[in-house]
């Protein structure tokens, strides 16, 4: 078996369409950055320019099984290539070839992996742009999950540009008002998305805590390795990070200097499922619970929950929100209904690969020409 093509179709939902095409016909399957029509040059382009420079010229020709050295290759480079390319543009191949070795052994990505250790995964609903809401309008948005039947629920702040300690009051007010319609017992975690220093942080978790708070999540900056020790160390709640990190070199980093309770890698910004899957298993060694951050309905989402089945202690909820999917009803109809979750919990099937349904008529129907 060999590749004999790797392309990308732009599609309407914002994302791309990439396949990794064979002799034998099978075709593995990923989301790649889709156009930015706002920002020419950004996200798509970029990740084509990757793709007709280096990527198809090293692997055209071949055999799309051997995954591990196709990703060392891209990821760190062979011989007198050095190519050393970026986690997230690695992480897109890798999500192709995972699927595609699935559909040709004819078994899920889960069971290639080692096994699922459980089919069925709760999700929590995650919401954000709060830094441009007033908390009445929070709430709103999390009672909309709620009517989904999502029971765990994220609050997200997503500061734009430089935002230290922009709001912390009003930060504070919002979470108080979602935690009061939820009541207690309902999972319910804060993302501070990067947006405080180390002392404002404490304060502010120690405030949430009294409320009752699930996870903490990014409350400093990500490269501030020292600060997120004193505020995990300060705080009883659990602090997480990991969603912006590359490869399980930085993981090592963060743990050793951060020392944050959770992880959270993302299938494309860590590397893609192999990666992703090696850091857990760093994980669980440091008995340090997984949490993945992957906020989208598809077929990168897919991978994500293929690899986070397979982690014995993989026991909180998985990330799920509809503000980067696109609609769903495209989605289900592009990759079929298994994608889109249901009373807030995603089913992993046996189907071969990610189990992903492509419709080609719902591709040429929602190409982005």
């Amino acid at each position: 078996m060999k590749i004999t093509n790797i392309t990308v179709t732009p599609l309407k939902t914002g994302k791309g369409l990439l396949r990794v095409q064979t002799d034998s016909g099978v075709e593995g399957w990923a989301e790649a950055p889709g156009r930015n029509r706002v920002v020419p040059g950004r996200n798509g382009s970029v990740f084509e320019a990757y793709l007709e420079s280096i990527i198809k010229p090293t692997l055209i020709g071949e055999d799309p099984r051997t995954i591990d050295r196709h990703w060392e290759t891209l990821a760190l480079g062979k011989e007198d290539r050095l190519y050393k390319l970026p986690a997230s543009v690695v992480g897109v191949i890798d999500v192709a070839l995972w699927d595609l070795l699935g559909k040709e052994a004819g078994m899920p990505v889960h069971m290639l992996m080692g096994g699922a250790a459980r089919k069925t995964i709760p999700l929590y609903w995650s919401t954000g742009s709060g830094w441009r809401m007033q908390p009445e309008e929070m709430l709103e948005i999390v009672k909309k999950g709620w009517d989904m039947n999502f029971r765990a629920f994220k609050i997200r702040m997503d500061w734009k540009g430089w935002r230290q300690d922009s709001n912390p009051e009003k930060d504070y007010q919002m979470f108080k008002l979602v935690r009061e319609f939820l009541g207690d017992g309902i999972y319910l975690g804060f993302d501070a998305n990067n947006g405080y220093s180390v002392s404002t942080a404490i304060q502010q978790g120690r405030r949430f805590e009294a409320l009752g708070i699930d996870h903490f999540e990014e409350p400093i900056p990500n490269y501030d390795l020292p600060g997120l020790k004193q505020v995990a160390d300060a705080l009883d709640v659990a602090v997480s990070a990991g969603e912006q990190d590359a490869y399980r070199w930085w993981f090592q980093s963060l743990v050793l200097l951060g020392d944050p309770d959770i992880l959270q890698p993302d299938i494309l910004s860590a590397g893609g499922p192999s990666e992703v899957k090696r850091i857990y298993e760093m994980a669980t060694t440091l008995d340090k619970p997984v949490m993945p951050h992957s906020p989208q309905a598809g077929i990168n989402s897919m991978a994500s929950l293929h690899v986070f089945a397979t982690v014995q202690n993989g026991t909180r909820p998985h990330e799920f929100s509809t503000e980067f999917s696109g609609p769903l009803d495209e989605v289900a109809e592009l990759y079929g209904e298994g994608v889109i979750p249901k009373n807030g919990e995603m089913i992993l099937t046996d189907a071969p690969g990610l189990g992903i349904d492509l419709n080609e008529a719902a591709v040429a129907k929602l190409t982005d020409k």
